[in-house]
């Protein structure tokens, strides 16, 4: 047997090896689109592997893949495992539905099962096109190139994680690669295919890949050295919120919050102005379940309500004193499906007169117009600042935290992961206080006072296993408003006191603050997470653990000592603001005020990210063109790079082998099956020379003749450049 494609079991691990690079490819595409199914579409594509490997005949292999296409709608859509009466009825008014919609171009109304059919035949194309590059030409390179960019851009751009995805398509990429090479380089040498030669050559192979791999997984990795560039990219739209799942991106509202951790960079992108008298903390949501990564909302609890234009709102927080109302006048420059409220609102007006969905599962206020959502530009918000009463809250008892109704569980829900020590944390911190608020207030005061840093860089995401409150009270010590937000709930939790994670925007910049009322602007740098905490016989309260942020114009404490209170009670601080940091000396005792390094890379993407994406934009259009035009430069490059390489066997017959390419670029190919000889009599035809003759007379001798003392390179040299430079023509 001299043809290596005819051996079976050779080809069998190659058919393998694609399986498990397709497999890559459909993994992702089910996790982001929540297809279920997928063994079931494995299935599919290591059918028709086995039908293209063995051979089978289209007009046999084309009707078994039909037949299990609609195996799979009748089984999926129908629950039906076999055909019936009732499943071909289904697959023939589903035909009729999506044909009509096709014949009318009406593509909205093409339905789930048509999309199946699409899906599968994009399978059935890719595993056809692989069969094509794995038994034809012996070439993978594409497809594994077109795997690796496709896995890299979704784990870049989307909430899939293709760290260990990358590892097997490397390991599989390496393996195809050195197979399919020694396929072409058995069939080019003519060398006979037997079974212990070939597993001579892959047994070492194989054991390489794996011990490389080995090597790589176990070896110390440096961290990235590159700034991420999703918010570089996503900032040309001008639009708010973070990247999917919360982790490192631009700053700014976002709706995932499954996964927190990670670095922001700051993006000052306007998001709403505020006509108002004091600055307010801008309240969007809150959420209740800690997964020991991020945050969740509980679905299914709590009830809604729907209140009309300037209605009476009912929220948790109940008004301050009537007199004090205040008005807010809000005008987005951001599209969102809700509107944003100060503590203490009372009502909303907006001259669309839309309806006003509140939900208590999540205290946010979403907006109908007619029944659709509907999204704010300008409206105005009545609100009265909530008061407290010192004395009430110093009266809180732990005993009354018992006889909450069960309504509150989920505000103190826990994962059973979670370590202990955070809750032995929770314990010592509150060791020397009472009442619930003071317990309340010495966890909120724990952060100003123990060494944490408040920061936007170089903050680590937690890895499988290991949570992030924890990580960030024991390990890190650094972070922005989430990790302190999030660490206050789950220590309060840990002492049964209900708490929750809250969303939305903080104060904001004061840009106006003379005749009239003070003008504040609202950017995605003014993103922020906070606390509420219940307060039994009080209600709930905002509390405010993020250094550096105050929180405190939100909420006026009315003090109400009695008889019985001492008159020199003092109203314990709320944390100040962060001093602004000393500037660094030096050893030799000079100020240090330049920016570091990473600092300089973002401010040069930030200044020149127009630039750098032209850049790459014609990069990739002179490299597209370069490549299509390489049979005419080539030569160019080929000629002076063999010029300087020393005579000899070796260097010729790789010299040789140059050439048939450049030939096939040029246009004339080779048949299959044709000789060296023959292929060299028509291209001096072609040129009317003998020197491929007499080039290929000298390869056969040095190759297959074993007489490799006897080519002398630069003799032969001319007649190669020759040829080379006919195909520049």
């Amino acid at each position: 047997m001299n043809n290596i494609r005819k051996n079976k079991v050779f080809m069998a691990v190659l058919y393998v090896l694609v399986f498990l690079l397709l497999a890559e490819w459909l993994t992702p595409v089910m996790s982001l689109t929540d297809t279920a199914h997928k063994s079931l579409f494995l299935i599919f594509i290591g059918l028709g592997l086995v039908m293209a490997l063995t051979r089978v005949p289209w007009w046999f292999s084309g009707p078994i893949k039909i037949f299990y296409i609609l195996w799979f709608i009748v089984y999926v859509y129908t629950g039906q495992a076999f055909f019936s009466n009732s499943s071909i009825v289904f697959l023939w008014s589903d035909f009729t539905v999506n044909f009509i919609a096709l014949t009318s171009q009406n593509w909205a109304e093409t339905t789930d099962v048509f999309r199946t059919v699409l899906f599968f035949a994009l399978l059935w194309m890719a595993v056809y096109l692989i069969h094509y590059w794995v038994s034809f030409r012996l070439s993978i390179f594409l497809f594994y190139l077109l795997t690796v960019v496709f896995i890299a851009v979704l784990d870049t751009f989307s909430p899939y994680t293709g760290d260990t995805a990358i590892i097997r398509i490397m390991v599989i990429g390496l393996m195809l690669a050195g197979l399919l090479h020694l396929a072409r380089w058995i069939e080019t040498h003519r060398i006979p295919v037997r079974t212990e030669k070939i597993a001579a050559y892959v047994i070492p192979l194989f054991l390489m890949v794996a011990a490389s791999t080995a090597v790589a997984l176990y070896l110390p990795k440096s961290g990235p050295i590159w700034p991420d560039p999703v918010p570089y990219i996503t900032s040309f739209s001008g639009e708010a919120g973070t990247g999917p799942g919360g982790t490192i991106g631009r700053i700014g509202y976002g709706v995932d919050d499954s996964q927190l951790g990670g670095s922001f960079i700051g993006d000052d992108t306007p998001v709403f102005r505020a006509e108002v008298e004091n600055g307010q903390y801008w309240k969007v949501e809150s959420k209740d379940f800690y997964t020991t990564k991020g945050w969740r909302i509980t679905r299914n609890v709590g009830d809604t309500f729907v209140y009309a234009n300037d209605e009476q709102v009912d929220t948790d927080f109940t008004p301050g004193d009537p007199e004090d109302e205040a008005t807010a006048l809000l005008a987005m420059e951001q599209d969102f499906p809700f509107v944003l409220y100060p503590y203490g609102t009372k009502s909303f007006v907006m001259n669309e007169a839309p309806n006003y969905q509140y939900d208590t599962a999540d205290q946010r206020f979403e907006t109908f117009l007619e029944g659709t959502v509907f999204e704010p530009n300008l409206y105005e918000v009545k609100f009265s600042e909530p008061t407290f009463s010192l004395t009430a809250l110093q009266e809180t008892s732990v005993e009354d935290l018992e006889e909450l109704p069960a309504e509150f569980d989920r505000f103190v829900q826990l994962p059973n992961e979670l370590p202990q020590r955070v809750k032995d944390l929770a314990v010592e911190i509150t060791e020397g206080s009472d009442s619930v608020y003071d317990k309340t207030r010495a966890i909120e005061r724990y952060f100003s006072n123990n060494d944490f840093e408040y920061s936007q860089q170089d903050i680590p995401i937690p890895e499988e296993g290991q949570d992030y409150v924890d990580q960030f009270l024991f390990e890190t010590k650094r972070g922005y408003c989430d990790n302190f937000s999030t660490s206050m709930v789950v220590l309060l939790r840990s002492l049964d006191i209900p708490a929750r994670w809250v969303k939305g925007f903080n104060e904001g910049e004061l840009i106006k603050a003379e005749d009239g009322p003070d003008i504040y602007e609202i950017t995605n740098n003014n993103a922020h997470s906070w606390v509420e905490a219940y307060m039994p016989g009080v209600g709930w309260m905002l509390f405010e653990p993020t250094i550096g942020f105050t929180g405190a114009a939100d909420v006026d404490f009315d003090l109400e000592t009695g008889v019985n209170t001492p008159e020199d009670v003092e109203m314990p601080d709320r944390p100040d603001p962060l001093e602004p940091e000393q500037p660094e000396v030096d050893a030799a005792g000079t100020e240090s005020t330049g920016p570091s390094i990473s600092d300089r890379i973002n401010a040069f993407f930030t200044e020149n990210k127009a630039k750098i994406v032209w850049s790459l934009i014609g990069i990739a259009l002179l490299s597209a063109f370069l490549f299509k035009m390489r049979s005419k430069w080539m030569p160019k490059v080929l000629i002076p790079y063999y010029r300087t390489r020393s005579g000899g066997a070796q260097t010729f017959e790789k010299a040789y082998l140059r050439l048939l390419k450049q030939l096939d670029l040029y246009g004339i190919k080779r048949r299959e099956g044709q000789t060296l000889q023959s292929y060299a009599a028509y291209i001096d035809t072609f040129f009317g020379t003998h020197e491929m003759s007499n080039l290929t007379v000298a390869y056969e001798r040095s190759v297959y003749g074993g007489n490799s003392d006897s080519i002398n390179w630069h003799e032969l040299k001319e007649s190669w450049e020759n040829l080379i430079n006919r195909t520049s023509g």
